[in-house]
């Protein structure tokens, strides 16, 4: 849904961001990506730079783009406190009984 407070650049970034999923041991080409968005290699590359400046995907040595640790340190944090919030749960219907 495009509105007038959507940015296209910022669009196709996230879309950018979200193909890098499953990318993450050896990565994928910006060329593989540009085709996979069907964009231009040069669009492709000014996102992904700019994800890098964000801290959300790094260039390995082979050139290859992935998702950086850091997003997925932050994936951990939202598991381990739904599983906390999971064993709460928990603990209130053995208290309370069962539902």
């Amino acid at each position: 849904m495009t509105t007038k407070y959507t940015s296209t650049a910022q669009q196709r970034g996230y879309k950018t961001l979200k193909t890098l999923f499953g990318h993450e041991v050896i990565g994928i080409t910006s060329n593989n990506l540009a085709t996979c968005l069907g964009s231009s290699n040069d669009r492709v590359f000014k996102d992904l730079k700019n994800l890098e400046e964000a801290g959300l995907a790094e260039q390995l040595p082979n050139k290859n783009w992935r998702i950086s640790p850091l997003l997925g340190r932050e994936a951990i944090k939202i598991l381990n406190n739904i599983n906390e919030s999971r064993q709460r749960f928990d603990e209130l219907t053995a208290r309370y009984g069962a539902i």
